[in-house]
């Protein structure tokens, strides 16, 4: 009797416990949607709270002066321009009828986007489990490559929005395959590729796996439709890669830029200390990975390799086309594409079931990391964007003419603040008064090295005054009436061939 009695008292204890189970899975539904909200609220002051901290620098001026010739300008003109298709540039443009177009309408953009994508890697994570989807969050919500592009009026924050925003539908369409989900990443996945040509990188490993799980016919309309889309954007990207305006990319090796890539993901362009903090941050970051091939189980492991898999991909491809000389553009920021999946796969090492312990103290490790990194660059001007505020606060309007000597494509983020500057268009000219504007260099694993000016006049003028900050240098020239000053000699003294001369009036 009591054998037979077993089986209905297990099946008895079984069914009570189902309600507590679910109890306990609603409560911990609440509290991590708590928690995100939490966490976005977190990075939405991270980003808007010093969002004009940071003076415009030349690639946010171009942005600027392109929308600011309306839409129709912007759209004629963004070949000559820009290297990238138009989707950011169309919404900046209705964005700014609304908020305005100075600097905070412009980056405000930005920082929503960046401030959307926290919720969105938490969804990422979700997938594995509430735990990881907290960590990809909060990895998001700090990380100061994150808080970077979310303050730039650049196409960035938006392509890292709509990649992970594909990843998780990529995901979903993986688990459980439907139409509309097929469409839906579809949908992101163009949406990616129309902010930047480098989604397609992401784009290709996605495919090719879920072609590989649900076989190709279920792929080919959703696939073929992103495809579609790309070879309707190549007339435009030949346009514009036509004039040269990425050559400047392979000024730096391949292998420094490739090491760039896990230092931009971890700690951002530039930061005090960096060479440290990023070793630092590796370290704990590889511990998480490490804890993941040890401890994690089989389905933690299976879903870690899809996510790792979609990464490596999305790296070496355009790695191997800069290899061999097929199309080398790569370097950290074009392929930032790619951060969604490499910080989801370090938050299922933090967040994985067996390794709770270990987990939380490696994340709360690059947790601190990425917020020291942050404020070290908030309160140093020399590792924050070029300080052109500054420049143009130093050089307030002049009584007359005065002619400025700026480096090489200097001209464009002054005009920004000094909107009555023109370029001198002819070979020399006379003025009362030259300025020579220099600014700090940025070099990885150094402290940035300080601006050079002249300080010898030009023949006719006397030194007037030398103004430095960590950030720049500004040296003006008085003549006692007006003197004349030729273009190329100017140059010759700044030390570049290319330097911007231009008028302020």
């Amino acid at each position: 009797m009591g054998t037979i009695g077993a089986p209905g008292a297990a099946a008895s204890a079984a069914a009570g416990e189902r309600p507590h189970a679910r109890t306990a899975d609603r409560s911990w539904q609440l509290n991590a949607t708590a928690l995100v909200i939490a966490l976005t609220a977190l990075g939405a002051i991270l980003r808007f709270a010093t969002l004009d901290v940071q003076s415009i620098w030349l690639d946010e001026s171009a942005t600027m002066i392109l929308v600011h010739r309306g839409l129709s300008g912007l759209l004629s003109h963004l070949p000559a321009s820009e290297s990238a298709p138009p989707l950011y540039y169309v919404l900046i443009w209705a964005w700014t009828k609304v908020f305005g177009a100075g600097v905070l309408g412009f980056r405000s953009f930005s920082a929503l986007v960046g401030t959307l994508t926290i919720p969105v890697m938490y969804l990422a994570g979700r997938r594995i489990s509430p735990r990881v989807g907290l960590w990809a969050a909060t990895l998001t919500a700090i990380n100061p490559a994150m808080y970077y592009y979310s303050q730039e009026a650049r196409a960035y924050a938006l392509l890292i929005f709509f990649s992970a925003a594909a990843l998780v539908l990529w995901q979903r369409a993986l688990q459980e395959p439907s139409a509309r989900r097929l469409a839906l990443w579809s949908l992101a996945s163009i949406l990616a590729l129309l902010t930047h040509y480098f989604a397609v990188f992401l784009f290709v490993p996605e495919a090719v796996i879920l072609a590989r799980r649900l076989g190709w016919r279920r792929v080919a309309i959703p696939g073929g439709a992103v495809v579609l889309v790309g070879l309707a954007l190549v007339p435009l990207a030949l346009r514009e890669r036509a004039d040269g305006k990425s050559n400047w990319i392979q000024g730096s090796s391949l292998i420094s830029r490739l090491a760039q890539v896990p230092k931009q993901f971890l700690i951002g362009l530039y930061g005090p200390l960096e060479i440290y903090s990023t070793l630092a941050a590796g370290l704990l970051a590889a511990g998480a990975i490490v804890l993941l091939v040890r401890r994690g189980n089989a389905r933690e492991k299976r879903l870690a390799r899809d996510v790792a898999i979609v990464m490596v991909v999305a790296l070496a491809l355009p790695a191997l086309l800069a290899v061999t000389h097929a199309l080398d553009i790569f370097n950290g920021r074009n392929v930032m594409a790619t951060w969604p999946p490499a910080a989801v796969l370090v938050a299922i090492g933090l967040g994985m079931t067996h390794a709770k312990r270990a987990g939380a103290l490696l994340g709360a490790g690059i947790c601190a990391i990425f917020l020291l990194v942050i404020y070290g660059i908030d309160i140093t001007p020399g590792y924050q964007r070029d300080d052109w505020r500054g420049v143009a606060q130093t050089l307030q309007a002049p009584a007359a003419d005065r002619v400025i000597v700026a480096p090489e494509h200097g001209s464009s983020p002054l005009y920004i603040y000094m909107p009555s500057s023109q370029n001198l268009t002819t070979p020399s000219t006379t003025t009362h008064e030259v300025a020579f504007v220099a600014l700090r260099s940025q070099h990885t694993g150094h402290k940035p090295y300080p601006p050079s000016v002249p300080t010898s006049p030009p023949p006719g003028f006397r030194l007037l005054s030398v103004h430095r900050t960590e950030a720049f240098a500004v040296v003006r020239f008085r003549a006692s009436g007006e003197a004349k000053v030729s273009v190329s000699s100017l140059r010759r003294m700044s030390g570049e061939p290319k330097a911007d001369v231009f008028l302020q009036r």
